[in-house]
């Protein structure tokens, strides 16, 4: 399972979207703009200081787009 989490107004968090979706995958979105929930999960859980976050089967494959974060 692939999550992604993103932010309003993130163009990178859009360039993130479009490639998982030009490679044909699945993902469950979660917008941190609106889900405290998930804005606590990306910092303390995956220490992200950024989006987008990109965690597949709960490990973290990237932090900022293409991990350039």
């Amino acid at each position: 399972m692939i999550e992604l989490y993103v932010k309003d107004g993130c163009a990178y968090c859009q360039k993130q979207i479009k490639q998982l979706e030009q490679e044909g995958l699945s993902y469950r979105l979660f917008n941190v703009s609106h889900d405290s929930s998930a804005l606590e999960t990306a910092k303390v859980k995956y220490g992200a200081g950024i989006v987008p976050v990109l965690v597949e089967d709960g490990k973290v494959k990237s932090i900022g787009y293409q991990g350039k974060g």
